[in-house]
């Protein structure tokens, strides 16, 4: 049974999900960067797939869902996020997780998974049509990266992540009922704000290269059907990563809300495998 808790991690408050025992192997959920997005909204059919078997952590990102509606100013998207989530590991006393993520979420658990001091603890990365920030398509881009809280911009942003929108109406509506959590848009937009008269250094990402370094193994996920990523990108990240592997799956951009038990099925097997390793 999925419990829900609310802990003050450096003065700021973090609401997550655990579901199964502790006495498992943990996996730890990431969800998604979008407009209304949220730990249950993203993960909940998954959770009820694999409660029975693991222990799950799925924490609401600063910014989305029950955590504080907190920005950080002056750096990428990703850090703020990255030390969110180790100090909740580090609270909840996790010796090791294997780390799943999905869309902007699957980004955030590669790019801590590259971080010399691995603030995660993860033996493992699953990365569901995250792609580390690059083979975004620009249509794509530009068509989720604005919001208006209304009934029919849910639609239209679902449209963008599942293959058949019609059939997920209760999820657009949740996810416009999540967006109109106090702070929850304003967070999401407030990166947008650029100084007019200030100089953005150009500095080098240094993504590819550490995956080229990465000795953990990873499954990147990609959708066949999926509209926001270049196809093949999977295979290419792979083909770079000296343990990883590419996995196609016949749906959109968010295999966790289209085909939940079967992504369950993947990642039962992903972590089964990772003990034999």
């Amino acid at each position: 049974m999925a419990r829900i808790h609310t802990t003050v991690i450096d003065g700021l408050r973090t609401r997550y999900i655990e579901a199964g025992h502790r006495s498992r192997e943990t996996l730890l959920l990431i969800h998604d960067g979008g407009f209304g997005a949220s730990a249950e909204l993203c993960w909940s059919e998954v959770i009820e797939e694999l409660e029975a078997h693991f222990h799950l952590v799925a924490p609401d990102l600063l910014g989305w869902g029950g955590s504080d509606k907190v920005v950080h100013f002056g750096e990428a998207p990703y850090p703020s996020k990255i030390r969110q989530v180790a100090r909740l590991v580090e609270t909840l006393d996790l010796d090791e997780v294997v780390s799943v993520g999905t869309s902007f979420g699957g980004s955030l658990a590669l790019r801590a998974a590259l971080e010399p001091e691995n603030p995660w603890r993860a033996r493992g990365v699953v990365s569901i049509t995250g792609a580390g920030g690059l083979y975004r398509v620009p249509e794509g881009v530009e068509a989720i990266g604005s919001f208006d809280p209304t009934i029919e911009d849910a639609r239209r942003l679902t449209s963008w992540l599942v293959a058949d929108a019609d059939a997920f109406e209760e999820h657009a509506r949740q996810r416009l009922e999540n967006s109109l959590v106090p702070g929850h848009w304003e967070a999401m937009n407030a990166p947008r704000l650029r100084n007019p008269r200030a100089e953005r250094p150009d500095v080098k990402d240094p993504f590819l290269d550490r995956l080229a370094e990465l000795r953990l193994p990873v499954l990147f996920v990609e959708g066949a059907r999926d509209r926001l990523l270049d196809q093949g990108w999977a295979k290419q990240l792979a083909d770079l990563a000296p343990h990883g592997e590419a996995l196609t799956m016949d749906c959109g951009h968010a295999p966790n809300v289209e085909l939940p038990a079967e992504l369950a099925k993947v990642l039962a097997m992903f972590a089964d495998r990772g003990e034999d390793r």
